[in-house]
């Protein structure tokens, strides 16, 4: 594939990735009270589940979709730094288990809770299927989509951002966010533990609103980047405020709710 046309699909990739994310995050939050329903009782999210299903399955399915998405851009963005030594197989490696996590950890709701909501119709005791729902959320939502997922995603970011520092193709000042958004990611994904880790939970949607917002700046300097001398945008004082802004319009309206 012709270089440039290669950092273009891969900017593209970024932007629908993004897209998808965080269009059907927002809509589940009306729709199911996300995510704040993953720490309610197994009765309660299972009666708003069936109260709203016919909208929550399609949105958890493209949730699930964006795993796979997350794969690609793992792989398209090993293609894009063009290096082949042990520390871009390794990004490439956690940037797919990343998308492997994911796509595990929302998979179970557009088809194995229907199948729990529907056994509450089939004279299945309440207590029973509350019980199995409720293991079902901490195994593969909490250990596995949350616990697993994002630690491999903070390492992910944070190799992306050990990359960036040592290659020219986006600017450093990129790669130092990485480390950061990484290391804050690492923090809130140990909150399934409980205990001494809980309260960084509290970490959770600033920090990805912040990274949602690095993959759209990423996307556009892999758009503009020149394949015949592929040096990323410079990132300036225009690029921070605008970024902020973003960042801050997903973000206060939720503590302001």
């Amino acid at each position: 594939m012709n270089k440039q046309i290669d950092y273009r699909v891969t900017a593209v990739t970024l932007l629908v990735y993004v897209l998808i994310l965080s269009v059907c995050s927002n809509a589940l939050a009306v729709a199911f009270e996300f995510p704040d329903i993953l720490r309610e009782s197994a009765e309660y999210r299972l009666t708003l589940f069936m109260q709203n299903s016919g909208v929550i399955v399609p949105l958890y399915y493209f949730l699930a979709l964006t795993g796979l998405i997350q794969i690609v851009m793992a792989v398209m963005l090993y293609q894009s730094f063009g290096e082949k030594n042990s520390l871009a197989v390794m990004t490439a490696v956690f940037g797919i288990l990343t998308g492997i996590f994911q796509v595990l950890g929302f998979i179970r709701w557009p088809i194995v809770v229907p199948y729990l909501a529907d056994a509450m119709h089939s004279g299945v005791p309440m207590e029973t299927i509350a019980f199995v729902e409720g293991m079902l959320n901490r195994y593969a939502g909490m250990a596995i989509g949350e616990h697993l997922g994002f630690l491999a995603q903070a390492v992910w970011t944070m190799l992306l951002g050990v990359m960036m520092l040592r290659h020219k193709l986006f600017d450093g000042r990129l790669g130092i966010i990485g480390l950061v958004l990484g290391g804050l990611t690492l923090l809130f994904g140990m909150e399934p533990l409980g205990g001494f880790w809980a309260p960084f939970g509290e970490l959770t949607w600033p920090v990805l609103a912040a990274w949602i917002v690095w993959l759209v700046v990423l996307a556009i300097s892999l758009w503009r980047t020149n394949a015949k001398a592929p040096e990323g945008m410079h990132v300036g004082w225009k690029t921070a405020v605008v970024s902020t802004l973003f960042w801050a319009v997903a973000v206060v309206p939720a503590y302001l709710g």
